[in-house]
């Protein structure tokens, strides 16, 4: 008996043996998910996510999927929170009509402290976001490269930091003094300058699938322009990109930040508070965003926002004007449901929204979504027994009137503030009354006694016009808040301050910080809301 067991055993013996080298022996990397890329900060080659076929159309949705039915009881009241900030504080100014803000924009410097020789190009459309609070530094700032001669578009980034003259820090966050250096760079105000050195953006190029007339020439340049930064739901840091499409012509692209800048890393996977690695990739990869049915794609597409309502959904809003409003959920790998917007809801922007006169080379205008869409509790973070009475929560994002000229150029963008309910069905609630501006903010169309009409001081030190237009690229809650975990990043409270990323005159950068309900004050309720 006993030889027999022997016989029997040793070959089990080695086949375990053999499983186990196999078991440990390397295999071909599986291509569905990208390998971790070394924390380095050269540029890197980003892979591009395989096409998919997207062709649902309303009559046929996507397999598996259905469309959620609006209940006809959907409830149609305004929060009191938002009718609470339907008062304006300040009578607009009478010749702009604009609300001026006491909040100041501040100047952006991309040259370090560690640079050798001093910045010589010139940046153009920040998009700012913060880091966690744990950080070593507070905010990335990625900005477009002025083009000087050559046909590529190049974007770079940056860590940075904020930092005020010593007489002017601020008591309520841990936001630093000035040194002599900051000052030189950033004026007598400081402001925002990267405590890094800046690094190319390096997604690749894009192919186009079909351009035609005036979008050629846009075609054959390569490289992506009008970056933004975002959280998702889950605190993923996701970067958004305008490049050519495989569907279109000109389209637009996500991917997780980390692959792009995988030093931030181990920032995400080191909480203080969470314990795991940071919120998993929903965009591995360079990622196309689709429109469903194709028949509604249009050759050029820029100016969408993508809004969470919760860290497992994900929404795209196409269009936002004075009469259309379209959306749609995404269902992964960049394909989306057909449109889902609440067919019973009724327009809120109004072409004549805030209009006032202006000068005789402003032909025509349009609506343009800006920013990335925050989340936010209509509480104050200070107040406790708000938050536990199961406060509502809506996005908020800015909104631009596009002046133009009759040659179709830009005269001037004007900033409303747009805000919808964040449960299903996502109905639109309120728009800022007039355009908004900031403390030191200017803007064209008008003369300059008449910008600052609303200024007493500034007829006496006799302003001038300093910036031909401004323009705000993104919007994110300001850095300091000590989130008990990343996936509050995209949401805040009415006291949170928000950071606005601003363009001026496509050749320079600026920010401005302005507490949330201040933002929002002076709105007008979306008609069909009680």
């Amino acid at each position: 008996m006993l030889p027999f067991l022997k016989r029997l055993l040793l070959p089990l013996a080695a086949i375990c043996f053999i499983c186990i080298l196999l078991s440990k022996s390397s295999t071909a990397p599986d291509l569905r998910y990208p390998t971790r890329l070394p924390k380095t900060q050269e540029p890197i080659r980003i892979p591009i996510a395989h096409s998919f076929s997207n062709i649902s159309s309303h009559n046929n949705p996507a397999p598996d999927y259905t469309i959620p039915v609006v209940p006809s009881n959907v409830k149609k009241t305004t929060p009191k929170a938002l009718l609470d900030l339907t008062t304006c504080p300040l009578p607009p100014n009478r010749f702009t009509g604009h609300i001026r803000l006491p909040n100041m924009l501040f100047n952006i410097s991309m040259d370090p402290p560690s640079a050798k020789t001093e910045e010589k190009r010139t940046f153009w459309n920040p998009t700012i976001f913060a880091l966690p609070y744990w950080a070593d530094n507070q905010y990335i700032i990625v900005s477009m490269v002025v083009a000087s001669g050559e046909a590529y578009r190049r974007n770079v980034l940056c860590e940075a930091t904020i930092c005020h003259p010593k007489n002017k820090r601020s008591t309520t966050t841990r936001e630093r003094a000035c040194t002599e250096g900051d000052l030189r760079i950033l004026g007598p105000n400081g402001g925002l300058r990267c405590a890094t050195a800046p690094i190319e953006v390096d997604v690749p190029p894009t192919p186009a699938e079909q351009c035609s007339g005036l979008e050629q020439t846009l075609a054959d340049i390569p490289g992506f322009h009008d970056p933004r930064l975002f959280y998702s739901g889950r605190g993923e840091p996701i970067l958004m990109v305008v490049s050519q499409s495989r569907y279109a012509c000109i389209g637009l692209w996500t991917i997780d930040l980390r692959v792009v800048y995988p030093a931030i890393e181990e920032t995400f996977s080191s909480s203080p508070r969470r314990l795991g690695p940071g919120p998993l990739m929903s965009y591995p990869t360079l990622t196309e965003l689709t429109r469903n049915p194709p028949s509604t794609r249009q050759s050029y597409e820029k100016n969408w926002v993508m809004f969470f309502p919760s860290p497992a959904t994900s929404y795209l809003q196409y269009e936002l004007n004075s009469t259309t409003r379209t959306f749609a959920q995404l269902i992964g790998g960049g394909l989306t449901t057909q449109n889902m917007t609440d067919v019973s809801e009724e327009p809120c922007l109004s072409d004549e929204l805030g209009e006032t006169e202006t000068d005789i080379f402003t032909v025509s205008f349009s609506w343009h979504q800006a920013t990335p869409a925050l989340k936010l509790v209509l509480c104050k973070r200070a107040d406790a027994s708000c938050i536990a009475n199961n406060p509502d929560t809506v996005f908020f994002a800015v909104i631009q009137r596009k002046h133009n000229n009759g040659f179709g150029l830009p005269i001037r963008y004007e900033r409303y503030f747009v805000i919808w309910s964040a449960t299903w069905p996502f109905n639109m609630l309120a728009v800022s009354q007039h355009p908004i501006l900031m403390a030191n903010e200017t803007n064209r169309g008008w003369k300059p006694v008449e910008i600052w009409d609303d200024v007493p001081e500034a007829k006496d030190e006799q302003r001038e016009v300093w910036g031909e237009f401004t323009y705000t690229t993104t919007i994110a809650y300001a850095w300091g808040r000590a989130e008990s975990d990343i996936r509050e990043k995209g949401t805040g409270y009415l006291d949170d301050y928000v950071i606005l990323s601003v363009g001026i005159d496509d050749k320079d950068g600026l920010y401005g910080k302005v507490v949330a309900e201040d933002l929002l004050q002076c709105l007008r309720i979306c008609p069909g809301r009680l």
